[in-house]
C-alpha cells in the first residue's frame, strides 16, 4: 500500500514508499550502532503495531519509534558521536543546551532532507544542526505500579510544560534551569523505581497519554517488555520487546488493519 503521508514545497505528493525508505535508513543505522555497541534498542509504539499487524510499516504511519533503557542513555550518545554515519546526524540535551527535553531524548536524523511538522510552532526545538526525517530514540524506566502516582509525576512535566513553550517560542529564551529541573525528576525516577516490575517512558513526556481514544495504557508489565527480542521488520531482523503482541494489546486495544487512527505529524517533506 503506497499512500501519500505529505507534500513537498512544491505541493506534490509525498508518497509512503519514500518516507519509509529513508526512515529504514535510519533505523539500519541505529541497529548497526546499538549491535556494534552492546546497547540494547526496542521498535516501539507505531512500530511495535507493524511488527505485530505487518511484519513492517503500518502503512499510514510516517514514522518509527525506538526505546533503550534510561540506564544506556549516555551510552548510545557516546556511540552515536563516535560511530554515527555521514548521512545521519543526531541531536540532544547532552550534545545542544537548547534542545527541548520535553521531546523524546535522541533524534537521529537524515542530512539530505527537510521537514516541517504540524506542532512545528508550540513544541520547538531550537538550535538542532539539522531538520531532516528523524527517528525518535525515547527511554524507558521502572516507574510505580499505581497509576495515581506514576501520572503525579507525569504531571510535574505537564505543569512546566506551558512555560518552556512560552519561553521557548514566543520569548525565544532558553528555559536551561527548568529543563535541568525534569532532568532531574527523570533521574531521580529512574533511579528510585530501577527494581520496579513496571515500565513505562521516561516521566518528563507530557503528552504521553493521548490521543485518550488510541492510548490504553501507560505501563507495562516488566516481562512484557524485557528481555527485547528479534523480529521480523521490512524482511530484515530488528528487536522490540518480549510480548510485542501483549504490548501492542495492553497500550492500543484491539487493532484493525482498516482502522486508519493515525494522523501525520509531518506538514512539509523535501528530499534530496
Amino acid at each position: 500500500m503506497n499512500i501519500a503521508l505529505s507534500r513537498n514545497s512544491n505541493k506534490q505528493d509525498v508518497m509512503s514508499s519514500e518516507i519509509h525508505g529513508i526512515i529504514f535508513k535510519i533505523l539500519k543505522e541505529i541497529d548497526r550502532i546499538c549491535r556494534k555497541n552492546h546497547i540494547n534498542y526496542a521498535l516501539s509504539f507505531g512500530s511495535a503495531l507493524g511488527i505485530d499487524n505487518f511484519k513492517d510499516f503500518v502503512p499510514w504511519d510516517d514514522d518509527a519509534d525506538v526505546v533503550i533503557d534510561y540506564f544506556d542513555y549516555h551510552r548510545l550518545v557516546e556511540a552515536l558521536k563516535k560511530d554515527l554515519g555521514n548521512e545521519f546526524i543526531f541531536d540532544c540535551f547532552e550534545t545542544n543546551k537548547k534542545y527541548n527535553v520535553l521531546l523524546p531524548a535522541i533524534k537521529v536524523k537524515y542530512k539530505n532532507s527537510k521537514i516541517i511538522e504540524n506542532n512545528h510552532f508550540f513544541i520547538k526545538n531550537r538550535g538542532c544542526k539539522c531538520k531532516g526525517l528523524f527517528i525518535d530514540i525515547c527511554l524507558i524506566m521502572g516507574v510505580p505500579s499505581k497509576q495515581k502516582e506514576h501520572l503525579r509525576l507525569i504531571g510535574k512535566s505537564k505543569r512546566l510544560m506551558p512555560w518552556i513553550c512560552f519561553m521557548e517560542s514566543i520569548l525565544h529564551i532558553n528555559p536551561r534551569i527548568m529543563k535541568n529541573r525534569l532532568l532531574k525528576v527523570e533521574k531521580q525516577t529512574a533511579e528510585k523505581y530501577k527494581n520496579s516490575d513496571t515500565i513505562s517512558q521516561t516521566v518528563i513526556i507530557p503528552f504521553q497519554q493521548y490521543p485518550k481514544k488510541i492510548v490504553h495504557n501507560l505501563s507495562f508489565p516488566k516481562s512484557v517488555i524485557y528481555p527485547f527480542k528479534e523480529y521480523d521488520f521490512h524482511g530484515e531482523k530488528f528487536y522490540s520487546f518480549n510480548d510485542v503482541h501483549e504490548f501492542c494489546t495492553l497500550r492500543y486495544g484491539e487493532f484493525k488493519k482498516d482502522d486508519k487512527h493515525h494522523t501525520s505529524h509531518l506538514k512539509r517533506v523535501d528530499i534530496y
